[in-house]
């Protein structure tokens, strides 16, 4: 169990803005109901679908956070994913869509394919009813900046 009482990979509706992050009260959200709201997301959505379907790990936090932060952070995280070279799926789309959705809050969660290695970033509606935009990120990319350091072995530190 979860520090909220919830099972890990739950998804809990908040209906409330919380000002911190804390536990509430409302009941969970299964897998499969998650599967059904990205049924509707666009191809980042349906790849995102078919790896929470095959069992990849997932979570959606319960505390609503601000739209208009989010914006501006994941517009900056696109930006330097593509120019990075990092393959991504409806990045750029899931964007605009969080920009234009009208809701000051929204629910963030996760889910962490696996074949292929795919890291999925969900927006739902704060009441958890929709999904407002979803979008993947390549885990099998390439080193940003050269090669990994030489690390000493672990018995060197008498480990």
């Amino acid at each position: 169990m979860s520090s909220g009482g919830h099972p890990p990979g739950t998804l809990v509706a908040c209906r409330r803005v919380a000002t911190h992050r804390r536990p509430c009260d409302s009941a969970p959200v299964d897998r499969r109901a998650l599967a059904d709201l990205l049924s509707d997301a666009g191809e980042a959505g349906a790849a995102c679908r078919r790896a929470l379907v095959s069992g990849a790990d997932y979570e959606v936090w319960p505390a609503p956070v601000s739209t208009r932060e989010l914006v501006g952070i994941y517009r900056r995280r696109e930006r330097l994913s593509r120019r990075r070279g990092v393959s991504s799926i409806g990045f750029a789309d899931a964007v605009v869509r969080l920009d234009t959705c009208g809701r000051e809050f929204v629910l963030v969660g996760y889910v962490k394919g696996v074949t292929p290695a795919y890291h999925f970033q969900v927006f739902l509606s704060a009441d958890a009813s929709r999904v407002i935009a979803c979008l993947g990120i390549s885990q099998e990319h390439p080193p940003l900046a050269g090669p990994a350091p030489h690390l000493p072995p672990a018995e060197a530190d008498g480990l």
